[in-house]
């Protein structure tokens, strides 16, 4: 048998705890700061009005119409930041999930190099490109299967998400419409059309996808092996980069 990777335990608490800073930061410096966007609307629609006073005509000017516009300031001004708090989220959200990929393969390519799995800049540089589905494929060869894991799900949910923050429409979209329709908001309108804005992160999933990542680092075992003389079934572009290190 040989060792494709080692988890210490320090290192796993490490991975955790630093992950764990950065949500509990995001919280507090970031998404707190949207906790009071109803009050601060009805201040943004008195200040309105309030400077719409200080050149208010009787002979020019209808209250009625000054207090209108304040009102409609106030609507916008609560939906713009209602806006800003759902990119801050999906923001929070990328941010954790991009070092988290990261992470996870700067450790793989680290520990590779032991079995001699990764051997050179190719080898290296493609694990850093795989996409997630080649990864999983390349990773099912060594013996984990990481769809099992409990996290998986909600981890493959938050790739979409990120995924469609990022790009807008495209095949994320219809992926993310047809096994996690909870991120999109329901359609109102008759032609049941929907777009990459109406995807929609709570708090609360926000959350789900924290605890998930912790979950991952804690499903991931202490230590995996493979056969050593076994013809592991890797991805293409990985075999390739294999044999032009190996040359």
């Amino acid at each position: 048998m040989c060792t494709a990777f080692q988890l210490a335990d320090f290192e796993r608490e490490s991975l955790i705890a630093e992950h764990r800073f950065y949500v509990e930061q995001a919280r507090t410096r970031l998404l707190s700061q949207f906790a009071n966007i109803e009050a601060e609307a009805e201040l943004a629609e008195q200040e309105h009005w309030d400077r719409s006073g200080e050149s208010f005509d009787p002979e020019r000017h209808d209250p009625g119409d000054l207090a209108e516009a304040a009102r409609d300031h106030g609507v916008q001004f609560y939906q713009l930041l209602g806006d800003m708090h759902d990119r801050t989220r999906l923001s929070v959200v990328a941010g954790m999930y991009h070092h988290w990929d990261k992470s996870f393969r700067r450790f793989l390519i680290r520990e590779l190099r032991w079995p001699r799995l990764v051997i050179g800049d190719h080898t290296r540089r493609t694990l850093w490109k795989l996409d997630s589905i080649k990864l999983e494929l390349f990773l099912r060869a060594l013996g984990l299967d990481v769809r099992k894991f409990a996290s998986f799900p909600r981890l493959d949910a938050m790739r979409l998400v990120v995924n469609v923050f990022k790009h807008g429409e495209g095949p994320s979209l219809d992926d993310l419409r047809q096994n996690y329709p909870e991120f999109l908001r329901k359609q109102t309108y008759a032609w049941g059309f929907s777009d990459d804005t109406d995807m929609l992160v709570s708090d609360e999933q926000v959350d789900t996808f924290a605890a998930a990542i912790e979950t991952f680092w804690q499903e991931l075992p202490s230590e995996l092996t493979f056969e050593e003389d076994s013809e592991l079934d890797v991805p293409k572009d990985f075999e390739k980069a294999w044999h032009k290190d190996q040359a």
